[in-house]
C-alpha cells in the first residue's frame, strides 16, 4: 500500500499498513535475537542451576531462573515470528500457535518487569537487614512469588489461549496474527491500562530501591571497609543494572503504548496520517527493544557477575589441565 493511500485513509483497517518497514526490521533482530539468545539462556540457566546445586539456594537466584526460564521458552519460539515477518505479514501456522507465540511475548515481558522489581528488592533488604534475608523463610517467600506470578500472567493469557481464532485476521490472501483489534475494544483497552500499572509500579520499587540503597551507602560511607561493604556495592551495582534494562527495554515502550493503543482502538480519533504512522512506526521499533531484554538479562545479572566470572576462570582451568595431560606422552610411548 502506498503512501497516497494513507494520506487519504487514516481508518483502523490501515493503521498497521503504516510500517511496512517492519517486515524486515523484525526478521532480522529477532533472528539475531535467536541466533544468540538461544545458547546464551542456555548456557546461563545452566550456571545458575549447577551454582544452585552447589551451593545454598537463596532468593534472587530464584528469581534469576524463573527470569531465563521465561526468556528461554521465548526465544525458543521466536522462528515462528522469524518466518511471519519473512512472509511480510503472513501467518502460516495453526490457529493456536498464533495465540501461543502471541501470549508468551506478554509473558515473557511482564515476567520478566516482575521479576527484575522483585531482584531490586530483594538486593536493597540485602543491605538493610542483612541477617533476615539469610533466614530460610525468604526463600519460601522466593518460590511463593514466583508462583504467584507465573499463575498470573497465565492467568491473563488463557482467554487467548482458548479464542485462539479471534486472533487471526484474513485479509488480501495474507494472514495477519495477533494484530486484530476490531473486537471486544473495552476488554482490550482495559488489559493494556492493566500492563501499564504494572509496569510503571515495578518501575517505581525498582528507582525506590536504587534510591534506598544509595542512601544507605552514603550514610555508611566511613564503614566501607567492613566486611558487609562489598555486599552493599554488590547490591547497588544489581539494582543499577535492573534499572538499566528497564530504561533500555521496557520504559520507551510504555511510554507510547497508551497513545498508540486509543489511536488503533479509535478512541483518539485523528484525521493527521503522518501522525498515526509516526506512532505506528516508533511502537514497532519500542516493540523490539522490549525483545532485546532477552539477550541483556543473562549479561547483565549473570555473566558479568563475580561468580560467574570465578566460575568460567576455574572451567577454563580444567580444560587446559585436562588438554595438557591429554597432550602430554604416555609412559609407553617414551
Amino acid at each position: 500500500m502506498n503512501n497516497s493511500t494513507h494520506s487519504g485513509n487514516c481508518s483502523e483497517e490501515h493503521f498497521y499498513d503504516t510500517s511496512e518497514f517492519r517486515y524486515q526490521f523484525f526478521t532480522i533482530i529477532y533472528s539475531f535475537l535467536f541466533i544468540v539468545g538461544l545458547p546464551e539462556n542456555i548456557a546461563a540457566l545452566y550456571f545458575l542451576v549447577r551454582s544452585t546445586a552447589n551451593k545454598r539456594l537463596t532468593e534472587v537466584k530464584i528469581y534469576m531462573i524463573s527470569l531465563t526460564a521465561a526468556d528461554l521458552l521465548f526465544v525458543t519460539f521466536l522462528p515462528f515470528w522469524i518466518d511471519y515477518y519473512y512472509r511480510e505479514g503472513n501467518w502460516a501456522f495453526a490457529s493456536f500457535m498464533c495465540s501461543l507465540c502471541g501470549s508468551l511475548f506478554y509473558i515473557n515481558t511482564y515476567n520478566t518487569i516482575f521479576f527484575l522489581a522483585f531482584i531490586s528488592f530483594t538486593r536493597y533488604l540485602a543491605v538493610s537487614q542483612p541477617v533476615k534475608t539469610a533466614q530460610s523463610k525468604q526463600i519460601k517467600r522466593g518460590f511463593a512469588l514466583t508462583a504467584f506470578i507465573w499463575t498470573i500472567t497465565l492467568f491473563f493469557s488463557l482467554p487467548f489461549l482458548i479464542d485462539n481464532e479471534s486472533h487471526l485476521n484474513r485479509k488480501d490472501s495474507k494472514i495477519s496474527c495477533f494484530e486484530n483489534y476490531r473486537e471486544g475494544k473495552i476488554l482490550i483497552l482495559i488489559i493494556h491500562l492493566l500492563m501499564l500499572l504494572g509496569f510503571f509500579l515495578s518501575f517505581g520499587v525498582v528507582i525506590a530501591n536504587r534510591v534506598l540503597i544509595l542512601r544507605k551507602l552514603s550514610v555508611d560511607q566511613e564503614k566501607l571497609r567492613t566486611s558487609q561493604s562489598r555486599l552493599k556495592i554488590r547490591a547497588f551495582r544489581m539494582v543499577f543494572t535492573v534499572l538499566i534494562i528497564y530504561v533500555i527495554c521496557f520504559l520507551p515502550h510504555h511510554l507510547v503504548q497508551l497513545p498508540w493503543v486509543l489511536l488503533v482502538l479509535n478512541f483518539w480519533q485523528s484525521d493527521d496520517c503522518a501522525f498515526r504512522k509516526t506512532v505506528n512506526d516508533v511502537h514497532q521499533v519500542t516493540l523490539c527493544l522490549m525483545c532485546i531484554n532477552c539477550i541483556l538479562d543473562p549479561i547483565l545479572y549473570c555473566f558479568l557477575t563475580e561468580n560467574f566470572k570465578q566460575y568460567l576462570k576455574e572451567l577454563t582451568q580444567s580444560c587446559r589441565r585436562k588438554y595438557i595431560l591429554k597432550s602430554s606422552p604416555k609412559p609407553q610411548e617414551i
